[in-house]
């Protein structure tokens, strides 16, 4: 354990794939469900932003920003059509681990805060749907791997409108 320890408090730190005044833009899929009605396996479509904006040394990096998403389900039973679509608007807080050498890739772990919009519908005599909005949180770690520090891909585990999102990075 001891010998863990050093060796990755004694990597360099600029390899660092995320630093103080970055940007990125994620843009992706999702699979998998997190809010409720697993139904047709569509995928969800997701975009957030970022910018890192407190460097905190041998630490890591503090970026801010927003998420968005959208996903759309249906089912049919034998009487009747059942839709439900999700969309969320959120803004997001990410850390950014900076504590040792990760070379290509960016692992960082967050909190997306927001609103999650909803609405349903049935195609039959007995309901007819409805429509709302909650408040939501959705923790997540992610990883991306941004081989030319302009151009990469990345990929979320956590709670949110898909259990697993990936997609592109683009670093500017």
């Amino acid at each position: 354990m001891i010998l863990v320890a050093v060796v990755l408090t004694t990597y360099s730190l600029n390899a660092q794939m995320f630093q103080k005044g970055d940007k990125a833009l994620n843009v992706g899929i999702g699979i998998g469900s997190s809010y409720g009605h697993s139904l047709a396996p569509i995928p969800s479509f997701n975009a957030s932003f970022e910018a890192g904006i407190v460097d905190i040394p041998n630490v890591g990096v503090v970026g801010v920003g927003g998420f968005g998403s959208f996903r759309t389900s249906w089912s049919n039973y034998s009487s009747y059509k059942y839709t439900y679509t999700r969309t969320i608007a959120a803004a997001r807080g990410v850390f950014h681990l900076g504590f040792f050498d990760t070379g290509d890739f960016d692992l960082y772990a967050g909190l997306n805060a927001g609103l999650r919009f909803w609405s349903y519908s049935y195609t039959n005599s007995y309901a007819t749907g409805g429509s709302g909005s909650t408040f939501i949180h959705a923790e997540f770690i992610g990883a991306r791997w941004i081989p030319n520090d302009k151009f990469g891909f990345f990929a979320e585990l956590g709670y949110g409108i898909s259990t697993l999102k990936a997609g592109v990075t683009l670093k500017f």
